[in-house]
């Protein structure tokens, strides 16, 4: 599965290890930043196309870890998420980096959502420049450093 190799370029933890910390670490808000996260990550290039939205569903949808929020509110915390950035890009980024600072401090969650919305931004096949801009963000944001995560050379 495409996500297990893309993990692996942003993490040096097993895939088992990682899921199972997100198992342990059921929180709704790690979900919400996940999920806001990859909301910033799909609207890295400033718009998303019909197509393009339904391929990053279909990715959060294939992710199994984030299985554990269960899917339904997964998937509706993303549509309601990117209905925001489609009437208003500045209120949409703002409430979804309001939502990935929920987690800022917060034991090993910081690093767990950079590590999904690593794995979830890759696992099409590409990781380009805007994407890698956006996750360098949210490093920031959670006060953590982007070299952890390899993303300066992540293609």
């Amino acid at each position: 599965m495409p996500y297990r190799t893309s993990l692996s370029r942003f993490s040096k933890q097993s895939w088992d290890e990682f899921n199972d910390e997100i198992k342990q670490a059921e929180n709704e808000h790690l979900m919400e930043g996940i999920v806001a996260g990859c909301a910033l990550v799909a609207y890295a290039d400033g718009w998303v196309t019909n197509d393009e939205h339904d391929r990053m569903v279909s990715l959060i949808r294939g992710f199994e870890p984030i299985a554990v929020f269960g899917l339904d509110d997964v998937i509706a915390t993303f549509e309601t998420m990117t209905s925001r950035f489609a009437s208003d890009q500045a209120s949409g980024e703002a409430a979804a980096l309001e939502a990935v600072a929920r987690v800022k401090g917060r034991s090993k969650y910081p690093a767990l959502l950079v590590k999904t919305c690593c794995a979830i931004a890759a696992a099409d096949g590409g990781f380009d420049a805007e994407e890698r801009q956006v996750i360098n963000r949210i490093c920031q944001l959670l006060g953590l450093d982007p070299a952890t995560f390899n993303i300066a050379d992540a293609p």
